[in-house]
């Protein structure tokens, strides 16, 4: 589940939980009200046995009275009217839990008409807007203040801010009754004040726009996230992996929103001094790799780059494919290869407080949500 959903959707399914559980009580004690009700309403006497989480109740039966009758339908009544308004109360607290998905049968056919050269921009935004959890939270009417109103003063930026903006751009691109297509005009005047980079008429990278615009919308909507998986890191320790990510992930869910949950992942470096690695094979060191953590929310494929390295290990692997291609599987092998840094580019090690020499490898921790791949 989202960060940014954990303390809404908890809270409902907490008061479901609860009165889940009052009407299972209302259910058994209605139960043996019907019980009671029939077995007093007997002439005969009898003796019935009843099993009882605690002990076993014998309950003796006496001839039928009228007025003792008439209690036990009017507790029965009671109590069938208590389940009645508890079931309605679960009802609404189902719509209310529902009204956070929005029904996405059928894909907007909305387009975007070129304001300039803005494809670049028009694909960008089109992607976005099929992205169903991140449309859903902003066509989310429960959302729509948070998102005017959002929590960055936008000061040194003019005053300008792209929450609502964008929030406008998604309600007509989803909305079925409206034009073919439409021109983003006051969305890209918005983008050009904010960011010299995208003016219009000129052509821009695609993957520089959605690294500004998903930047932008984190920074609007962050806000802290609390929720019961808090792990108590201590005083941090590079050299100890759970203890260098639990400190890194406390300080990341401290400002989360939409946009993180979605799309950021965390990467890990992990640093090895060559020299510390001599000594821990003596046995002297519990641990020489220093560990880092980031975030990261697009990976870059530098495709020769890649084929060189598929060359260099198609000498001594054959399960690689043919050199003039180049896989995804590929990409991401590159993309987590080791590096050796000697000479000029050796590390500090802070326990031989020195350069040394080092193996230095990132990798993906964890991967986000969406990840985009350039």
């Amino acid at each position: 589940m989202l960060l940014w959903e954990k303390e809404i959707k908890s809270n409902y399914e907490k008061k479901l939980k609860v009165k889940d559980g009052e009407i299972s009580q209302l259910q058994k004690e209605l139960n043996s009200t019907k019980i009671n009700a029939f077995l007093k309403n007997n002439k005969n006497k009898k003796v019935l046995k009843k099993n009882n989480t605690n002990n076993n109740i014998i309950i003796k039966i006496q001839e039928n009275k009228g007025e003792l009758y008439k209690q036990i339908i009017e507790e029965f009544e009671k109590m069938e009217k208590e389940i009645n308004k508890l079931e309605i109360e679960i009802k609404e607290l189902k719509e209310e839990l529902m009204k956070y998905k929005i029904n996405f049968n059928s894909p907007a056919l909305i387009g975007l008409n070129n304001v300039g050269a803005t494809c670049f921009m028009n694909s960008t935004l089109q992607c976005l807007s099929q992205t169903k959890k991140l449309a859903n939270y902003f066509l989310n009417e429960k959302n729509k203040e948070k998102i005017i109103n959002n929590n960055i003063a936008i000061k040194n930026n003019n005053d300008l801010q792209l929450s609502p903006v964008y929030l406008e751009l998604i309600q007509k691109l989803w909305d079925r009754n409206g034009a073919k297509s439409f021109s983003p005009n006051e969305f890209m005047s918005t983008i050009e004040k904010m960011n010299p980079l995208f003016k219009t008429g000129q052509a821009g990278d695609a993957k520089d726009f959605i690294i500004f615009i998903l930047e932008q919308l984190h920074k609007e909507l962050k806000m802290p996230v609390n929720f019961n998986n808090n792990v108590n890191s201590g005083p941090l320790n590079q050299y100890d992996k759970n203890n260098a990510f639990n400190n890194f992930f406390n300080d990341f869910k401290k400002d989360c929103s939409i946009i993180s949950d979605l799309f950021f992942g965390f990467n890990e470096t992990v640093n090895e001094c060559l020299n510390c690695k001599s000594i821990y094979n003596s046995n002297l060191l519990n641990n020489p790799l220093c560990y880092n953590y980031g975030i990261f929310n697009v990976l870059i494929f530098p495709l020769e780059e890649v084929k060189n390295m598929k060359n260099s290990l198609m000498q001594y692997n054959n399960n690689f494919q043919a050199a003039d291609e180049v896989s995804l599987v590929d990409c991401f092998i590159y993309n987590q290869k080791s590096e050796l840094f000697t000479g000029e580019n050796r590390n500090y090690c802070n326990i031989c407080k020195q350069l040394f020499d080092s193996n230095f490898t990132s990798k993906i921790y964890i991967s986000p949500n969406i990840l985009i791949l350039q």
